[in-house]
């Protein structure tokens, strides 16, 4: 009773801790096992509130290209890509529930694994109870009788790897006659073994469900090896996303200037009867779009940067600007391997492609234990019993009062419909897998090809760019020299401004479009491997040896 009492005591703490050091073991146990996951990385206990201190308040310098906006930046931190990369990992609410997700994956493991383990049990119950009536007919007289009555029971339940269960029970009910001091005390010890020796026995049908559980364990953080690859190239792309509104604005607001300034010396002209009303007139026009074109591009940036803070997990409300220096890291880069190498490469290192080849291991074990489903069932079963002394007043077993029992019990496979669509239903699912690893094997050189290509096409839609960039700015110097010389026209002056515009546009976005693309190529190769602070680590010279071996 006091044991009892003891264990009822345990706060929901205990079970807390305990459910989290048996998880954590795990998962410790399998993360050498799978590449881009680390010990770290799995911690889900609630992060600390978001502290925007730890961030360098922005430099000084000119916000006039925001407009309005520019008094909500100043004071704003500055954060930089690193930085928030570790931030995102750290409160993205998607990234969290992930890591949750595997948690809970490696939690329904420890049950699997409790079921194969002994499992203890007990209980009891204690009764007072007093029974008063008269002695006899016309007497005043009451007799009472008193009596205190205690039952208790000890349990044990064990499944062995054979598909043998083992159980025991031990039972004591005592009674004690409070007037009189009489005691009963009846003791039994019952112990039943029950082995199948068909239909249900064998390692393979008993081990089934522990075995599928530890490996959905390995799944789970293969997935989250890939959602991390996923997340930091899409966050790396919000990021860029953010700058690039940025510096469209920039541009806008640089298109906007040269209008302006175009409009005066053209409205000064116009004064002096050098200029006509109409060509005054579009350049006006002109300008007014200019200016449109501008301030919807800095709503397009504020929107983009509130997204991004969403994105991150912080309150929409921080203020904080992104670093627009991490555009001057960005360059264009070779890939150090062949088309052919990174399909090689892909095939091996990619988590997925191995789940999938996996999984048709799954299909082949559940074929053999549907096959065993398809067996007569015949049970050996094996009953111990032994019973205390009658009127003994101590709980004391008498081993040489026993019973001891066996039986075999048969079950023929007359009706095995239920089984049988099981194991027709194992076949279909293992055909089912193979033909959807062949087809996920497709997709990857379809998703290696086609990161190719992009990669291609951003590398030269940036070298493009830069001569459009080029041409674009020797047009518009060229239309301000004539303005100035009394021989331009308005409708190209527009153009070639607008041109430039775009062509700056273009050049920033192509060169973003390349490293995302090469960021995308190694993730999809499956060597984009991610620090537990976010940032990744680039292992293509190691990987291209490795894809030379395979040849």
């Amino acid at each position: 009773m006091v044991a009892g009492v003891l264990l009822c005591s345990c706060s929901a703490d205990f079970y807390h801790e305990k459910a989290d050091l048996e998880t954590q073991a795990v998962l410790f146990g399998k993360t050498d096992c799978v590449d881009n996951v680390e010990d770290e990385s799995l911690d889900i206990s609630s992060p600390q509130e978001w502290d925007k201190s730890e961030l360098k308040k922005r430099p000084a310098g000119s916000l006039k290209f925001l407009g309005e906006y520019a008094n909500e930046e100043r004071g704003a931190r500055l954060m930089s890509l690193d930085k928030a990369l570790e931030t995102g990992i750290t409160y993205n609410r998607s990234y969290l529930a992930q890591k949750e997700s595997v948690f809970l994956t490696a939690l329904d493991l420890t049950l699997a694994q409790h079921r194969l383990s002994p499992i203890f049990g007990g209980g009891g119950d204690v009764t007072r109870q007093s029974d008063s009536r008269r002695a006899a007919a016309g007497l005043t007289d009451l007799v009472a009788t008193n009596t205190f009555a205690r039952d208790q029971e000890a349990n044990f339940d064990m499944l062995l790897k054979t598909g043998a269960r083992l159980s025991t029970d031990f039972t004591q009910d005592f009674l004690n006659f409070m007037s009189g001091s009489r005691d009963i005390n009846n003791s039994s010890l019952a112990v039943t073994l029950i082995q199948p020796l068909l239909k249900g026995g064998g390692t393979k049908a008993t081990l089934e469900a522990l075995t599928q559980a530890d490996r959905d364990v390995l799944y789970s953080l293969r997935d989250f090896a890939n959602f991390r690859r996923n997340f930091i190239v899409d966050l790396v792309g919000d990021y860029y996303s953010v700058l690039q509104a940025r510096d469209n604005a920039f541009n806008a607001y640089l298109a906007y200037e040269g209008f302006l300034k175009n409009v005066e010396r053209e409205e000064a002209l116009k004064d002096e009867a050098r200029r006509t009303l109409t060509q005054l007139g579009q350049l006006q026009q002109a300008l007014l779009l200019s200016e449109s074109r501008w301030l919807t591009s800095i709503r397009t940036y504020e929107t983009r940067l509130d997204q991004f803070k969403l994105t991150l997990g912080i309150p929409v409300e921080e203020n904080i600007v992104l670093d627009d220096k991490e555009l001057d890291y960005l360059k264009i880069e070779r890939v150090g391997i062949s088309k052919d190498e990174a399909i090689k490469i892909a095939l091996v290192c990619r988590p997925d492609i191995e789940t999938s080849r996996d999984r048709i291991d799954d299909a082949g074990r559940r074929i053999e234990v549907a096959k065993n489903g398809l067996k007569a069932g015949l049970d050996i079963r094996v009953d111990y019993e032994t019973i205390s002394e009658p009127g003994d007043r101590t709980p004391d077993l008498n081993f040489d009062r026993r019973n001891i029992s066996s039986n075999l019990d048969l079950d023929l496979p007359l009706d095995r419909k239920s089984e049988r669509n099981i194991y027709r239903s194992s076949l279909i699912t293992k055909e089912l897998r193979e033909r959807q690893h062949e087809e996920n094997v497709d997709k990857v050189r379809l998703q290696i090809y086609d990161d190719w290509r992009a990669l291609e096409l951003a590398r030269k839609n940036y070298e493009i760019a830069l001569k459009g960039v080029a041409l674009a700015q020797l047009r518009l110097d060229e239309q301000n020299l004539l303005f100035e010389l009394g021989n331009g026209e308005a409708r190209d002056l527009v153009d070639a401004q607008n041109d430039l515009v775009n062509a700056q546009n273009q050049r920033i976005s192509t060169l973003i479009d390349h490293t995302l693309a090469r960021l995308r190529l190694w993730r999809d190769l499956g060597i984009l491997y991610i620090k537990p602070d976010g940032s990744w680590i680039e292992k293509l010279e190691k990987e291209s040896a490795f894809a030379r071996k395979l040849r």
